[in-house]
């Protein structure tokens, strides 16, 4: 199957997978990657139709149309707008009264 491996004890799972999304698009063998948690942070790695994420649960497929349904803006800026509303699973607060609305402004 061409599973490798990979041993990180410095950094997090999402740090992993987001450093394998972008190997693996670099690589012009690689006909798409997907990345299966849909913790909202990995959709910075969307990359086009080629670098994708999946949402097991609803069975979804993301492209960078897909990230710009769900998030209103496009993967590149999905750090800041994390960074706006927050994001308790990685322990951002957040900035008091922005929501979803305002980041995507």
């Amino acid at each position: 199957m061409g599973v490798a491996t990979w041993p990180m004890v410095e950094l997090e799972a999402d740090d992993r997978l987001a450093s394998a999304a972008h190997i693996a698009a670099q690589d012009p063998v690689v006909e798409r990657c997907a990345s299966g948690p849909r913790t909202r942070n990995l959709a910075q790695c969307v990359s086009g139709v080629r670098v994708v994420q999946v949402d097991r649960k609803t069975g979804q497929i993301r492209d960078d149309a897909g990230v710009r349904a769900k998030f209103g803006v496009a993967p590149p800026y999905i750090a800041d707008y994390l960074a706006l509303v927050g994001d308790a699973a990685d322990g951002y607060p957040g900035i008091p009264k922005i929501g979803a609305k305002t980041a995507q402004g």
